[in-house]
């Protein structure tokens, strides 16, 4: 009967035991643990707010974010690298889970790349590559864009002859260095064509301005030029038309120019006639598409290295089309 009597005891002991123990919840990957409850934080380090095409992305971040429910949070540096480098920082000490980034400088960012491995946050990079541990890269195809728009050139070029000005952004920005290398490799070998001046300049007017200026004086049968990014764009058209060499498409004397982006001034440039064409991208995109391969890293799935988002090359014939069909992220903004 003692024996009956210990092992019901014993039997009701682990029965008490089990009913008080629970399974642990797991912790999604991140920096910092999220219960029950909780959101996750992420955050996007946009280079500035100063260019349209970072207002874009930054709506598409947010829209997406606030799908999932998560707690968003857009850091404008202005344009300064060391701004955007200590405002990574301060979110990491906060506690975020993830960052999405844009580098000012890809290169000059790898140390905070560490940093983010170190604390176990996902970094997601849009639009330019960074140097160091990232989950993704989510990004246009930039070096067949910019190879679009130079086969292109040599269509509307025929058999004439081609004096050509690429104007580059910075070094640092993996994205307009690959449109130029795509644009270079498609004329590369063409008799009729020579590149007769490339400039890498910061995202600076003036200094866009001043350049432009000087290559078109010294070199004054340059008839076409491959602007890298329609935010240097107004700079392009002013020195021509200071230099009496802006002319419609169509018109004598025109000088063929090809742009990237996609903004309400590129498209307003492609509407008047002025430009040939911009390659119209996709930053809402972008940015959507980075917050979705952040929750799918926290769900447990694999992550491409290299996300690649579309676009259109825009012109004089298709502009109304893809403007009615949503595919315009600029066309807001577009003069009347």
């Amino acid at each position: 009967m003692k024996k009956i009597l210990v092992l019901l005891l014993c039997l009701m002991l682990v029965i008490v035991l089990a009913g008080c123990t629970s399974t642990p919840k797991e912790t999604p990957t991140g920096g910092t643990d999220v219960q029950e409850g909780d959101k996750y934080k992420v955050v996007y380090s946009i280079p500035g707010l100063s260019a349209p095409i970072w207002t874009a992305a930054s709506e598409g971040f947010k829209a997406k974010a606030a799908e999932y429910g998560w707690e968003a949070e857009i850091l404008d540096p202005n344009d300064n690298l060391e701004t955007q480098i200590s405002q990574i920082e301060n979110a990491l000490v906060k506690g975020v889970h993830g960052v999405v980034i844009t580098p000012i400088d890809g290169e000059a960012v790898s140390t905070l790349m560490g940093e983010c491995e170190k604390a176990g946050v996902p970094v997601i990079a849009i639009d330019r590559q960074v140097k160091g541990t990232s989950l993704a890269t989510v990004e246009a195809d930039n070096f067949n864009i910019g190879k679009a728009l130079g086969e292109m050139y040599l269509e509307a070029l025929g058999d004439k002859q081609g004096k050509v000005l690429i104007v580059g952004g910075p070094l640092s920005s993996s994205a307009t260095v690959n449109r130029t290398e795509g644009f270079k490799a498609a004329i590369e070998g063409k008799d009729n064509v020579q590149i007769v001046a490339e400039s890498a300049t910061e995202m600076d007017s003036e200094i866009v301005l001043a350049a432009v200026t000087n290559y078109l004086q010294a070199n004054p049968d340059i008839n076409a030029v491959m602007s890298c990014t329609d935010y240097i764009l107004p700079s392009v058209i002013t020195a021509l038309d200071e230099a009496g060499k802006l002319h419609n498409v169509g018109e004598e004397g025109h000088v063929n120019v090809y742009s990237v982006d996609g903004d309400g001034y590129g498209l307003t440039q492609v509407k008047k006639g002025t430009i040939d064409a911009t390659f119209g991208l996709d930053p809402y995109g972008w940015a959507s598409s980075a917050v979705e391969a952040l929750k799918t890293h926290f769900d447990g799935g694999k992550v491409d290295s290299t996300i690649l988002i579309g676009g259109n090359i825009v012109t004089k014939d298709n502009l109304e089309e893809l403007k009615e069909a949503g595919s315009l992220w600029g066309a807001g903004s577009m003069e009347n």
